[in-house]
């Protein structure tokens, strides 16, 4: 979900890039849009990225934690059980 939000907001970054600085742009903050000068709505878009790059390294460092403590307990495990454990799957 958030890798997801990761690509949309760098679409609408790539689509602002065309977008004309003398009109406003629709911002959405929660549910409501705010009609905001292109250059804040892009400042905004790079924060939001920003905190989005963060949120994605903190959940990809949590998911590498993850699969080497359950490597260590798959390790852990075939040696008391041997190959008769399936632990794939």
């Amino acid at each position: 979900m958030v890798q997801k939000e990761k690509e949309d907001l760098e679409e609408i970054t790539t689509e602002l890039e065309l977008a004309d600085e003398d009109e406003p742009v629709q911002y959405k903050v929660g549910d409501t849009f705010y009609a905001v000068p292109l250059a804040r709505a892009q400042k905004l878009l790079a924060t939001s990225s920003t905190e989005i790059d963060e949120d994605v390294t903190k959940l990809e460092d949590e998911l590498s934690a993850m699969k080497e403590e359950m490597d260590g307990l798959k390790a852990h495990l075939y040696a008391r059980f041997g190959r008769g454990i399936n632990l794939e799957g």
